[in-house]
């Protein structure tokens, strides 16, 4: 299995990302327990980790998945909106 990395990407094409989501209905909040951890253990997200290691960098992240595995978008996020910035959890492919 490859090893994941965590990637920072540009805020604000993140954030028109995350609009398309919630218009299509595939954005996944944390509230929305059963369906996040069906999502997080499918694409093996090592959440304790992925969360330190942010909370490191950045302070106020919060988690979102864009669940869209076929858009270049898709995949679970750490943003902050006072920071202006956005982490992603990124496994290469193997």
């Amino acid at each position: 299995m490859a090893r994941p990395r965590i990637v920072e990407k540009d805020y604000y094409q993140f954030q028109q990302a995350l609009r398309r989501a919630v218009d299509n209905g595939n954005r996944i909040d944390l509230s929305e327990t059963k369906r996040w951890r069906a999502w997080v253990k499918e694409h093996h997200i090592k959440e304790a980790s992925f969360k330190r290691f942010g909370a490191g960098m950045y302070e106020g992240l919060e988690p979102v998945i864009i669940d869209q595995d076929d858009d270049e978008w898709g995949g679970y996020y750490m943003y902050s909106k006072d920071e202006e910035v956005v982490l992603t959890w990124v496994r290469d492919p193997d």
